[in-house]
């Protein structure tokens, strides 16, 4: 048990150290809280178990499903912007779980204007998209890792970018209550926007994200914190989850050292094989609320 904590440390110290990535980046749109079970726990997340959303935050967060697992999420806020999700995940074997996904944000009608007018000149659209896959390894019944890779595509108008990238994370439960996890999310290099007959941009960098947290269940309760390093900048996420009833669940979360964005909350709805998430994301300096739903389903 010594040398499982050890190894953690080691391999928390090593991603942290790492961690020197440019606050300069784009594809902000990726940002954002993704799937309504981690949103509403203010994405404090990394440490948890059996949601396909969760391989967004950590690819090594399904090794305890059981069967094929979907998820299908729908986020807006404001009145132009939208974020569209599909993700899977499946046990191969007893150790080994393949996970995939999709995540296509849009920012519909922004207003175009080379000189100041009342009325804008033109309208276009901004698109980010992600699609990745990969699986996870159970290295036994308290250590597990996991690994995916895949594209971004940026596109602003006529100007468009795409970079490759790749995803890695670890879970170790020492007991049946307390997970730790560990994970660093969209790491690759940089990429240019490009237009037929115009220069290229700058350098844009990924929104690499490191994240270290635990989690401890008591009877119907969940508890988590992650530590996140994103754009040079430290913060600490507390996420809560109760089990009201065998078919009800609630959440709140709370987010520190952000400009715009702090509490959380969600619930969710599960009969059978289906479940119905919901999360409310409260933004300030007028930037309105995000609500994130997911349908999700198991065969």
């Amino acid at each position: 048990m010594l040398m499982m904590f050890r190894y953690l440390a080691i391999a928390l110290l090593l991603m942290f150290a790492a961690s020197s990535v440019s606050a300069d980046d784009g594809l902000a749109l990726m940002k954002i809280e993704h799937g309504a079970r981690p949103a509403g726990m203010a994405s404090a997340v990394v440490s948890l178990i059996d949601d396909p959303n969760g391989v967004a935050y950590n690819p090594a967060s399904i090794v305890g499903l059981d069967a094929f697992t979907a998820s299908f999420g729908h986020t807006s806020y404001w009145e132009n912007v939208r974020l569209e999700s599909g993700y899977f995940a499946m046990n191969l074997s007893r150790r080994v779980f393949l996970h995939g996904g999709i995540r296509f944000a849009v920012i519909d009608e922004i207003e175009q204007r080379l000189l100041p007018t009342l009325e804008p000149e033109n309208y276009f659209d901004a698109h980010d998209v992600s699609f990745k896959s990969g699986a996870s390894y159970r290295i036994s019944e308290k250590v597990s890792v996991g690994l995916s890779m895949g594209w971004f595509i940026e596109k602003i108008e006529g100007w468009r970018g795409s970079a490759f990238n790749a995803d890695f994370g670890f879970l170790v439960m020492p007991n049946p209550h307390l997970n730790l996890g560990a994970s660093v999310t969209n790491l690759g290099g940089d990429f240019q926007l490009e237009k037929s007959g115009q220069p290229g941009s700058r350098d844009i960098s990924l929104p690499t994200r490191y994240t270290a947290g635990a989690s401890y269940t008591w009877e119907k309760y969940t508890g988590a914190a992650d530590v996140v390093i994103v754009d040079d900048e430290a913060h600490l996420h507390l996420g809560a989850e109760g089990r009201l009833h065998e078919l009800f669940q609630l959440r709140a979360g709370y987010m520190f050292n952000y400009d715009s964005k702090n509490i959380t909350a969600g619930a969710s709805f599960t009969k059978r094989n289906f479940a119905v998430d919901y999360a409310f994301v409260p933004y300030e300096n007028d930037l309105g609320t995000s609500h994130i739903i997911n349908l999700t389903f198991r065969l």
